[in-house]
């Protein structure tokens, strides 16, 4: 039986919701369409129903509802499950309804738009409203005229920035590597059918033939591309070719190309601009040669200290930081200023975004549109707080990088404003109370203003004893946990839309409690007492400093491969090193450690072999897919493995490198592309940071 697409999804809905029934508007609220779209569509649902000799009936009040014998219920139940649903959500039609206006010169009618998602016009209509302010905001008209359609008004340039910014605020880097690999291999299957509208902004064909001359010139360099500067490459000049065939020119600062031209890489555009030029009959002077190497440093520049062009010293970005800050103090009336978390958070992000600003570079938020729709006052006093670096650089801050700012003040006001909340104490656990429990509190904390992380342990540690001692609402684990005093949610450590849901589902169940949230005074430590913690704080920094370790290794292309090779670094004595890998392979069994959309898993174990706590990094020769989570490409594995009885500062400091993963901007590039000496610096920056975090709480009080 062959169902059009929007038909499948109804029936899912019907056989999926609440048994009493659902109206045409619940119908039509969940698909995004208007209750004229699933009205036209019902006719077409009765007849697939009669064909498992079920009825469509309506109930006034409760809605449409499926009558029939539970046998049939479940034959269609499972041939559904079998049915890809292709049915576009509001945010894939405004998608494709881009990809359809951008590079058309002659209006497109409405109906056409229309027939093509399967929607009616004012489904469209109102698509193109909430289009428009996009438009605008890159220097276009969306112009609509009836009869003759709808089409786009503005600067060729402005066009092709506009494609290349679409495509990356709603494809994603990750994503959009598998979409080129699915349309140079015209596997059509492999690309989602909405995100795939995007690349056809692209010519097809210059793809083929850009990425065989990147491949190529590739072997020039002492590693691959990564997925990001491959990708970036890849549009950037699948678009530069089409815009010199139109001889429209680019120009690049005489500074920043000087900058280049002392760069290896510089070399390497050259030759690939060569050969580009060959391959198509075009010009490739030296401004788009300076683009070129700008794409190949381009995963190293997030991350670099010194940049391209040369970056700021750490003074000047904490003058400039403390510049933002007080602007923001004065524009707000809040205490900011003296904002030790701002501070820190503001330095560690203008360093590499002032360098990308510096060299042309576009910076990508992909929360913009969530901070303009949400946060506008706070988009307001980001944009005054950050004039007067702005004049000072000679450059204007782009959207993005204002949205960048907006969040890290937003943050540092909700530190300093006292709220009342209903808030809730949570303790976090996973097997080993150091990985997946550091990154999962770390995004506990960016989600959830209402959840009071209580304490990080292992699951073995939630002994009747350990609840005698601390007072918590619930427990959230990366892994299940049985016979607890309280309830528990099982998550992932990234928090998955899903997860959110069931935190959210607790929550709501848990009922309102009230909290005032006063600053809790913190008891002064005698100052000998808090000189020794302090001191197992160092240690435990430099044990991981001196002993860390990394790995370039071609051959393992199993969890089960990296983990003997973990084992190995660790300690040279087999049987030791027989036993870390056991223990690493014991802790997967139990989850996943994927740190999902990264290509990265974040390997790790409490272990009775080891006497020390360690940290290291091993690179694949190729992509693995990770069997807990089939569709996972590993690269990476970030191993960490500490004693079975160790400090709890020792977690705490091995256990930070989790917890900022994702916090910190660029680090899961500097260990994906990284040789030893760059991460390891990075680590000492982070560690430095911990260490004054450290002192600050303890010394200073």
């Amino acid at each position: 039986m062959n169902l059009r697409e929007r038909t499948t999804a109804i029936l899912k809905m019907l056989t999926e919701g609440k048994s009493g029934g659902q109206s045409a508007a619940e119908l039509a609220e969940k698909l995004g369409v208007s209750t004229k779209t699933v009205s036209r569509e019902l006719p077409a649902v009765a007849e697939a129903l009669k064909s498992y000799g079920l009825n469509l009936n309506k109930k006034k009040g409760t809605g449409y509802h499926i009558d029939g014998g539970a046998e049939a219920k479940a034959s269609l139940k499972e041939f559904l499950g079998q049915v890809n649903d292709r049915t576009f959500s509001p945010e894939e039609r405004r998608s494709i309804i881009v990809s359809q206006l951008l590079p058309n010169q002659e209006p497109v009618k409405l109906f056409a738009l229309a027939s093509l998602l399967g929607v009616t016009d004012g489904t469209i209509s109102n698509d193109l409203d909430k289009l428009e302010g996009w438009f605008k905001g890159h220097g276009l008209k969306l112009v609509r005229k009836p009869g003759l359609g709808v089409y786009i008004e503005g600067r060729e340039q402005d066009i092709r920035q506009a494609i290349v910014t679409y495509i990356y605020e709603h494809v994603g880097e990750a994503q959009l590597l598998q979409l080129v690999q699915a349309n140079l291999t015209e596997d059509e299957q492999a690309a989602d059918k909405a995100s795939s509208y995007l690349l056809e902004l692209v010519d097809k064909e210059i793809i083929q033939r850009l990425e065989r001359l990147i491949r190529q010139t590739e072997k020039g360099l002492k590693e691959k591309l990564s997925d990001q500067a491959f990708v970036g490459l890849l549009v950037h000049l699948a678009l530069a070719v089409q815009r010199i065939r139109r001889h429209e020119p680019i120009n690049l600062a005489l500074e920043v190309l000087q900058e280049l031209q002392q760069k290896r890489e510089f070399a390497l555009a050259r030759e690939l601009g060569k050969r580009i030029a060959q391959e198509f009959a075009i010009e490739i002077n030296t401004a788009e040669t300076g683009y070129i190497a700008m794409h190949i440093l381009g995963a190293r520049s997030r991350y670099q200290p010194q940049g391209m062009p040369a970056s700021l010293d750490n003074f000047h970005l904490v003058r400039m930081a403390k510049a933002i800050m007080g602007a923001a103090e004065r524009l707000s009336g809040q205490k900011l200023y003296r904002n030790s978390a701002l501070l820190t958070g503001l330095v560690n992000h203008l360093g590499p975004s002032i360098s990308r600003l510096k060299m042309g570079m576009p910076i990508r938020n992909p929360l913009l549109g969530e901070m303009n729709q949400e946060y506008p006052e706070l988009m307001q006093l980001a944009a005054g707080s950050v004039k007067e670096i702005e004049q000072e650089l000679e450059v204007v801050f782009p959207e993005e990088e204002i949205a960048y700012i907006a969040m890290h003040l937003g943050a540092a006001l909700n530190d300093t404003q006292t709220l009342k909340k209903l808030e809730r104490r949570v303790i976090v656990a996973c097997p080993t109370g150091m990985g997946t429990s550091r990154l999962l509190a770390s995004r506990l904390r960016q989600m959830y203003d209402n959840l009071i992380v209580h304490d990080m342990v292992s699951t073995l540690q939630l002994t009747p004893e350990y609840f005698a001692s601390h007072e918590a609402d619930f427990i959230i684990a990366t892994v299940p946990v049985r016979h607890m005093p309280l309830p528990v949610v099982v998550v992932s450590a990234l928090l998955s839309p899903d997860d959110q849901e069931k935190i959210d589902a607790l929550l709501d169940a848990s009922g309102e409690k009230v909290v005032e949230s006063q600053p809790q005074a913190v008891r002064k430590l005698p100052f000998v007492e808090a000189l020794r913690i302090m001191t197992a704080y160092e240690q435990s920094i430099l044990t991981l400093l001196d002993g860390f370790f990394f790995v370039e290794d071609a051959e393992s292309m199993t969890v089960q491969g990296v983990a003997r090779l973990a084992g190995r670094q660790i300690s040279g004595d087999k049987a030791v090193a027989a036993s870390i890998t056991r223990d690493l392979l014991a802790r997967e069994d139990k989850g996943s450690t994927a740190v999902s959309g990264n290509h990265m898993i974040l390997l790790h174990c409490r272990s009775q072999q080891v006497k020390s706590i360690h940290f290291g990094i091993v690179h694949m020769g190729e992509f693995f897919f990770y069997p807990a989570e089939p569709t996972e490409r590993i690269r990476t594995a970030a191993v960490m493995v500490a004693p079975k009885e160790c400090s709890a500062y020792e977690l705490e400091t091995i256990g930070y490198i989790s917890a900022i993963l994702l916090e910190r901007w660029g680090f899961i590039e500097v260990l994906h592309e990284g040789n030893k000496r760059l991460i390891h610096e990075e680590l000492v920056r982070i560690f430095q940071e911990f260490h004054a975090k450290k002192y600050k709480e303890l010394m200073e009080g």
